[in-house]
């Protein structure tokens, strides 16, 4: 079964399944747990989960036209995801593939800003941070790589 992730009638992702349960949803910032995080890549690779370590919704009109705003909030995701990055490649080494080598097939989300692939001997997995257009959220996803 595939879930889709939707912002009105718009599919931003579809992805095999889906964790919430440890969704953040502050605007403002994150901290990444290490302990979240090891149990989001465990997800990834061994049941084909995505977790979503943080996301944000503009939850009024205009607010997506903010561009100061839009960029601290960028500012701020890069951040995480430096910070998770980092995190991760503690245990799995650097990752194999990264926003520098363009666009990913291999990650199931629209809109990527950034992201970094590893191959592991248990399977492929991501993190990537994307933002499709103006309204639909800004995501910080970890996943199974295809």
């Amino acid at each position: 079964m595939k879930w889709m992730i939707t912002r009105g009638d718009r599919v931003i992702a579809v992805v095999p399944r889906l964790r919430s349960h440890e969704l953040n949803t502050n605007p403002n910032t994150m901290a990444i747990d290490p302990d979240v995080l090891a149990s989001s890549v465990s997800a990834a690779l061994a049941e084909g989960e995505m977790d979503a370590l943080r996301i944000h919704e503009f939850e009024l009109d205009g607010d997506e036209h903010d561009d100061e705003a839009i960029d601290k909030l960028h500012d701020s995701f890069h951040a995480d995801f430096d910070t998770a990055t980092a995190h991760i490649s503690k245990t799995y080494g650097k990752p194999t593939r990264s926003e520098s080598d363009s666009d990913d097939d291999a990650i199931p989300l629209c809109g990527l800003c950034r992201f970094a692939v590893w191959d592991t001997d248990e399977g492929r997995f991501f993190i990537a941070v994307s933002h499709e257009d103006r309204g639909t959220p800004i995501l910080l996803m970890v996943g199974p790589a295809e």
